[in-house]
Parts: structure tokens; sequence; C-alpha cells
């Protein structure tokens, strides 16, 4: 039985809590995403369809979502957790909805 010194066994320790940190997302599976909800436009219906398709995709990591959350919101501050990246992306999407509504009222009340 060896014995450890300490600075050695923390700094292994540290050094695992860092690389799972670092995970990568998969430019593949957020692209997809990315395009999907984009092609929702302001549709409800089909944005509450692809948010719940999004939360139940058990094929996603934490990094995927975040990574999803960012393109889709254009960049930006990077959300702390997956649950973080949920509700930016729905944060999102009524930005989006409201940007709409407010040019098809600005189209009525324009004399030209």
């Amino acid at each position: 039985m060896g014995i450890f010194r300490f600075a050695e066994v923390f700094e292994q320790l540290t050094g695992n809590m860092a690389s799972a940190r670092k995970v990568k997302a998969d430019e593949t599976k957020v692209a997809s995403w990315v395009g999907r909800l984009v092609a929702v436009g302001a549709d409800r219906p089909q944005f509450e369809s692809a948010f719940a398709d999004l939360q139940h995709d058990s094929g996603l990591t934490a990094a995927d979502v975040i990574a999803i959350a960012r393109a889709y919101n254009k960049g930006g501050r990077r959300p702390a957790s997956k649950a973080a990246a949920l509700a930016l992306i729905r944060k999102r999407f009524v930005e989006i909805v409201r940007t709409v509504n407010k040019h098809k009222v600005a189209e009525k009340a324009r004399p030209w």
C-alpha cells in the first residue's frame, strides 16, 4: 500500500472534473435541431411540438441543448445548464412571436 500525496490526488481529481465539463456538442444534432426550430417561425403549435420533442430526446446531452440554445438565440451569453438553455429557447420564441405581431400592427398603421 502506497502513500499518496494530497496534491497529486487533488490534481488528478480536478483534472477529471475539468475534462467532464468540456464535453463537445454534436454539431450535426445541433444543426438539425436549430433548423427545425427556425423552420417553425412564429407558429406556436409547431413550436410546442418541436420543443416537447427536444425536451424528451434522450440522445441529446446537456452540451447539445446548450449549443442548440446559443445557435437558436444567435449568440449571447452561454446558458449554465440544460434547464437554462431550454428556458432561453422558449424566451427566444416569445421574442420572435412578439416581433412578428409588432410588424403586423405596424403594417396596418403605415399610410403608404
